[in-house]
């Protein structure tokens, strides 16, 4: 399950909550391999870098992508992480910035203490949409090399 770190910056009453929740639909979209959940977090005009330094444009490039990397036999389809929100800055009231570490999840649903090729930080930053949503307008996910 995705947590929240302690070094969150204050915003919007209720802000922190409503930006947290969109980390876990994500996450859960990633444990699930749910490609169209995923992306209905997504703008439609979103840029998106991913793990491996491919940058994506739209979201219907991401969600082509997405759908790749989640299918069965694709990169990611057995992959498990949790994500710890480490950061949430708030540019504006309907701006917010999030930093998250991704971590690989072993079967109990935790993060792995070990080297982890998977450890990464996610960073997003979203913006509300006509209806008021949190949506991802933009995000990097950047690998951690271990020292």
């Amino acid at each position: 399950m995705t947590t929240v770190h302690e070094h969150e910056e204050t915003g919007p009453s209720g802000g922190k909550d409503e930006v947290a929740e969109v980390v876990a639909h994500y996450e859960a979209a990633f444990n699930g391999n749910d490609a169209r959940g995923m992306n209905a977090l997504f703008s439609s005009d979103t840029v998106f870098v991913n793990f491996s330094g491919t940058l994506v444009f739209g979201a219907d490039r991401l969600y082509q992508a997405q759908s790749f990397v989640f299918a069965e036999g694709g990169p990611l389809a057995d992959s498990t992480v949790r994500y710890t929100i480490e950061n949430v800055a708030f540019l504006t009231p309907e701006v917010a910035v999030v930093h998250a570490r991704q971590r690989s999840a072993g079967s109990d649903g935790r993060a792995e203490d070990t080297i982890d090729p998977m450890e990464g930080i996610l960073m997003m930053t979203l913006m509300r949409d006509a209806a008021g949503q949190w949506r991802i307008r933009m995000a990097q996910n950047t690998p951690v090399v271990a020292p």
